[in-house]
Formats: C-alpha cells, structure tokens, sequence
C-alpha cells in the first residue's frame, strides 16, 4: 500500500492527481537509492501483489518527469529514473554505477546552467 500521506501533496504541488499508481511508483522510487527503470519499478509492484500494468507505469514516469518530481537519465543505454529534490539543482552522474548526486548551484557557465554533468564518482575512481 503506497504511503498515501507522504506522496499526495508532493503530487498536488506540482499540479499532478494522486492516484493510486501514481503513489505506488513513488513508493517504489523512493525505495532506491540508484536510478531505476521502468521495468524494475513495474517488476517490484507485480512481486508485492499490486495489478499495475507497464504502460501505467511509464505513464506516471513520464508524467512526474514532465512535472519535474522525477528526473530520467540514461544508463547502459536504458532510461532509469529517480526522485527529485525540489530546489532547483543539477545532476552529478557517475558513468561506472549510475550513482546521482543533487548540486543545488545557481552558476552559469558561459551562459549555461548545468541540468546533468557525468563523470565518475569515488567509489569507482577507486576501483
């Protein structure tokens, strides 16, 4: 059952209905501490008896993407999501493990804010 208290003004302040799918993605976002894909997050839901299909799944993605909640990146050639602080910020990506750290930085470089900057974090620097 999705921690409806939690996730339900999350979702209104930033305009989307909080439905039960909706919720449950979250939950299930929140449980990771990695970006994950669509896939997995849909796998999880089936293996804790939830009836929440694929499509849905992508829809509620793509819809707390476009919102800004969630944020999608590509890893190993797949998209994989994860939660979103909300103060504006941008992503440190590590190309080895997929880690995502937030950088709330307001700095503009040449004129460009950064929205995603890989490289490698130091775990794997070390390896």
């Amino acid at each position: 059952m999705a921690d409806t208290e939690r996730w339900e003004p999350i979702l209104a302040a930033v305009g989307i209905r909080a439905t039960n799918q909706r919720l449950l993605v979250l939950d299930a976002l929140a449980a990771h501490r990695l970006p994950v894909s669509a896939q997995r997050v849909h796998a999880e839901l089936q293996d804790r008896g939830e009836r929440t299909g694929l499509t849905t799944v992508y829809r509620a993605l793509a819809s707390m993407t476009e919102a800004g909640l969630v944020h999608a990146f590509t890893h190993a050639g797949e998209a994989v999501y994860r939660l979103c602080g909300s103060a504006e910020h941008h992503h440190l990506v590590c190309r080895v493990c997929g880690l995502v750290a937030e950088r709330e930085e307001k700095d503009l470089v040449d004129g460009f804010r950064a929205e995603e900057v890989y490289g490698i974090c130091a775990a794997c620097a070390e390896r």
